[in-house]
């Protein structure tokens, strides 16, 4: 085994035949990767499976215009995918099989620039003729072959099957983002003639210049915990605790989350309990939580009722972010959720958790936009919030809902009603088109049929869900063509103030089950 190198040993070319694998959350980080590696080498061809506008979409005039210098400046070889071979479908076999055909330079890095969309359907057998011919290729021709794919699907499904084949390539590593600019590379395996290094993961910057720089991260160290009866101590917000319910004798109440943020004095092993009661609350809920957790350490207990309906399935996400333990939903009653507490005792934190606050509410985007857009301001929101973070079980979905023989966008757009922030709308001649900012795949029908007043299957002959980014950034094309002005009108329909009522209580009232008297009107009185 080697001693440890520093990131740049990773991407520096090597001096033996070899294949690389690896693997980006989405394209923006790609690229990214993709200019330091030709950067740090001399000799790169670059092979891009996606056609040329597809490649420099999301991109901005000015990034273009470098990304495409410093493409032509440092690859002696560059191809794009035929814009006629994107039309007729995708056939990776038949594409890798004209790439391997043409002769590669010694000692040079071939770098393959592939959307996850072309392995959405291989199996396993496919992929391992794959991996076996690209190691092929590179010991003919003595060079390094770098194989980038980016895309939604590649951490959760594609990264166990390339470890199970791990004898068919030299070395695999996956890049995420942690903030804005700031990037995890996780080296799952990576072989050079120095020898083998395996999970080693590495904090990268983005410098001024376009290079990722490593940073230097200390270690967190271990917190003084205090003795284990700590644990047996609640400390419960008042807003939680339900009018009805008798306080708890073991239960230490506190007047609101604020009391038990400012406590220097919590013991590590203890129990708190916040509440939670509108959407605007959550991002300082969230700070508050992650400065709790970053005081305490692992042992701290932190639960959120929710005490009004008013969490998103993002917004949980965000809180077990900031290291929240448990989220109790509003309709969950007391002694049930005291029971969920009861089970939460002697648990540890292990969840990797933000460094910061800064890096915490990167992950909790600010969605702008909400209801109609005209063709071009959706087509421009879509590839920003695809460059931002998202959880890997939320993403970026695009709906096309095909129009009825005879039926017209505006028609359809008078039914439609969106009240959650990050959701937009566009029509175009033959479809609608939906786009959900952070939404899971499962919740997608019902999401479709909250916004409409009408069952989705009535209204449209057809629902396409498009998940991949590089789908998506094919039906964007087809949007800007096939653009249509819809009237002011429809376009103040189809928003809705908001998801949530701002006022409501946990139960709705129930009617009067007695009559209640009522005074007698006589002949006469007003």
């Amino acid at each position: 085994m080697s001693t440890n190198p520093d990131f740049t040993h990773f991407i520096e070319i090597n001096n033996f035949p070899s294949l690389y694998v690896n693997l980006f959350d989405q394209k923006t980080l790609a690229i990214d990767y993709l200019k330091s590696i030709i950067k740090q080498n001399k000799n790169n061809q670059f092979t891009s499976f996606a056609n040329k506008d597809n490649f420099y979409s999301g991109l901005n005039t000015e990034q273009g215009e470098q990304l495409a210098s410093t493409l032509k400046e440092k690859c002696k070889r560059r191809l794009f995918l035929n814009r006629n071979k994107t039309k007729n479908g995708i056939h990776f076999h038949l594409l890798l099989d004209d790439i391997l055909k043409l002769k590669g330079v010694k000692k040079s890095l071939v770098i393959l620039f592939v959307p996850d969309i072309f392995f959405t359907h291989i199996n396993k057998d496919n992929l391992t003729i794959v991996l076996n011919k690209l190691n092929a290729y590179a010991t003919q021709h003595e060079l390094s072959i770098q194989l980038l794919i980016y895309g939604s699907v590649t951490a959760s499904s594609f990264t166990p099957a390339l470890l199970s084949l791990n004898r068919h390539l030299t070395g695999l590593a996956s890049m995420t983002m942690i903030s804005d600019n700031k990037y995890s590379y996780q080296v799952h395996f990576w072989a050079d003639p120095d020898g083998i290094q395996s999970d080693r993961r590495f904090v990268l910057q983005k410098t001024a210049q376009d290079a990722l720089a490593e940073v230097q991260v200390s270690a967190p160290g271990m917190p003084a915990f205090s003795n284990p009866h700590d644990s047996t101590l609640i400390i419960m917000s008042q807003d939680v605790l339900d009018e009805d319910i008798p306080h708890p004798a073991h239960v230490q109440l506190a007047a609101n989350n604020a009391a038990i943020i400012r406590d220097p004095q919590i013991p590590h092993a203890a129990t708190v309990i916040l509440s939670c009661q509108s959407p605007e609350a959550v991002r300082q809920l969230a700070a508050d939580c992650l400065h709790l957790r970053q005081q305490a350490g692992p042992q701290l207990k932190i639960i959120i009722r929710e005490v009004r309906q008013c969490l998103r399935y993002a917004d949980e996400t965000f809180l077990l972010l900031a290291g929240v333990n448990l989220i109790v939903p509003y309709h969950l009653p007391f002694l049930r959720m005291m029971s969920q507490v009861e089970a939460m005792q002697g648990q540890y934190m292990t969840r990797p958790l933000p460094d910061n606050t800064e890096e915490l509410l990167f992950h909790d985007p600010n969605y702008h936009a909400r209801g109609y857009l005209d063709n071009q301001t959706f087509i421009q929101y879509c590839h920003t919030v695809m460059q931002q973070f998202t959880s890997p079980r939320l993403g970026v979905v695009l709906i096309q809902l095909k129009l009825l023989s005879g039926m017209q966008p505006e028609e359809c757009l008078r039914l439609c009603h969106i009240r959650r922030d990050g959701d937009v709308i566009t029509a175009c001649n033959h479809a609608l088109y939906v786009l959900f900012s952070a939404i899971r795949q499962t919740d997608i029908q019902t999401a479709l049929n909250h916004i409409f007043d009408v069952p989705v299957r009535d209204l449209f002959r057809a629902v396409h869900i498009i998940t991949t980014p590089y789908e998506l950034e094919q039906e964007l094309e087809v949007i800007d063509k096939e653009a249509l002005p819809v009237s002011a009108e429809i376009k103040k329909i189809t928003t809705e103030p908001a998801i949530f009522a701002a006022t409501g209580n946990r139960q709705p009232e129930a009617a009067a089950l007695f009559a209640t008297p009522k005074p007698i009107r006589f002949k006469g009185e007003s």
